[in-house]
């Protein structure tokens, strides 16, 4: 399930390009969700107990719709999880736009200390 899902949020990165990079970074940061009418996120605060996508008071949701996909896929992960696959997808960014190198580690400390992700 964990290669899938990464191969999932991967995706998302690549539909929405570079130019949005910064722009999911700093939605990350301030907890708010962003995305496209195929390829969205959410934060768990964004729905109410009663609400049918509820996922519960922690973590992330992505959700990648058709035709961007075969069929709908929904991701939920913990914030780990999530920082984990963020800190290798702002590698890969890094790599090809190093002069962003010091607009994304602010806002991975930001995410880092909203989140209260602990680095191994």
């Amino acid at each position: 399930m964990e290669d899938k899902n990464r191969k999932l949020i991967k995706y998302f990165y690549h539909h929405m390009g570079d130019g949005k990079f910064l722009r999911i970074l700093s939605s990350y940061a301030n907890g708010e969700g962003y995305g496209t009418e195929y390829a969205r996120f959410v934060f768990a605060d964004y729905y109410e107990k009663w609400e049918e996508d509820y996922f519960g008071k922690e973590g992330i949701a992505y959700y990648i719709d058709r035709p961007a996909v075969e069929e709908d896929e929904e991701i939920i992960l913990d914030y780990p999880t999530f920082y984990r696959y963020l800190k290798e997808d702002c590698a890969s960014y890094l790599e090809n736009h190093p002069q962003d190198k010091s607009a994304v580690e602010e806002q991975l400390k930001r995410i880092r200390e909203r989140f209260t992700i602990q680095e191994p």
